[in-house]
């Protein structure tokens, strides 16, 4: 009998035979079949599939080239895992530590959220402020450390290293990234697991869970990172910002508390312009990541010009 596979047209050869080499190598598919292979959204630096495996789904992810210059594949594995155990994140089938490559357990029958999800329904700002506090509260040790200061350090250091330009007025930026520097100095910030990079697509909702997936920047930081940065991939209006924050805060809010979320956010936004600008210069396309990089600075920058960044400041001395 003739088995039919069904593969997304726009998937190139090159990733279809690594798909089928990944899963020919893991013990725990051994002698079941791929019958379809999508493609699923969402990600700048890795490709995610879909994968129906002996009629159960997958998602498979293939590791964007050169990431284990700058991400701790192991702590990632280590981390996720802690996640999937509490059920915040898929559970993990395998997991390839010297590539990044993994294979967890498709959520089934789940919405993948997006930007006007979050912009125009108050329940899922409400229902990211319950996972947020339920993993940063947990009690649980990530392995490695997510400190964007020093991430941003390391980026500037291998742009500085490739000889590669920044965007103009990044000596501005700098000036104030020294001045959060002495700010953590003197009043560090709490620490918590962390995801990161929490935008919209990925969240996950089947009406029974509400997933946050995809752990490869996860390490201990500051939680208001976390909501700094949802805020802004879901780019939030300042009353939405005000209504996530009372709802992870529990009741009405701190100037410090306003604070640490405006600083967060430019560390956010100015850690993934660095970011973008390195993907460049690895040899990732100009055309994707200098405009992406560019509109993160700019946002920054206007943190900087409106005063607002200064009051944050000045609000957790």
């Amino acid at each position: 009998m003739h088995e039919t596979v069904q593969i997304e047209p726009a998937i190139s050869t090159e990733h279809i035979g690594r798909i089928y080499k990944m899963i020919s190598e893991i013990p725990f598919f051994s002698d079941s079949r791929i019958s379809e292979i999508e493609i699923l959204p969402g990600g700048l630096t890795n490709s995610n599939y879909k994968v129906t495996i002996g009629g159960v789904t997958y998602a498979v992810r293939i590791a964007g080239a050169g990431t284990m210059e700058y991400l701790n594949r192991p702590a990632e594995k280590h981390n996720a895992q802690l996640m999937a155990d509490i059920g915040i994140s898929a559970p993990i089938i395998h997991y390839d530590e010297t590539t990044g490559n993994q294979v967890c357990k498709y959520i089934d029958d789940c919405k993948t959220l997006h930007i006007p999800d979050f912009k125009e329904e108050e329940r899922y700002l409400s229902m990211a402020a319950k996972v947020f506090r339920k993993y940063h509260d947990c009690q649980k040790e990530f392995i490695s450390v997510f400190d964007p200061l020093k991430e941003i350090d390391a980026y500037m250091a291998l742009l500085a290293e490739k000889n590669f330009e920044f965007y103009e007025g990044a000596e501005t930026m700098e000036a104030k990234i020294g001045e959060i520097k002495t700010l953590f100095k003197n009043n560090p910030p709490p620490k918590a697991p962390c995801h990161n990079d929490p935008l919209c697509e990925n969240w996950l909702d089947d009406q029974k869970n509400f997933y946050l997936i995809d752990w490869e920047y996860g390490g201990m930081n500051d939680p208001l990172f976390d909501l700094g940065a949802l805020a802004l991939e879901a780019e939030l209006t300042d009353e939405q910002e005000q209504f996530f924050l009372k709802e992870y805060f529990g009741g009405e809010l701190t100037e410090k508390q306003i604070g640490s979320l405006v600083i967060n956010k430019f560390l956010c936004d100015a850690l993934w312009a660095y970011w973008a600008v390195l993907q460049i210069a690895m040899g990732k396309s100009r055309e994707d990541y200098w405009p992406y990089g560019l509109n993160r600075f700019n946002r920054a920058y206007e943190l900087i010009h409106k005063g607002s960044l200064d009051r944050a400041i000045k609000a957790n001395q």
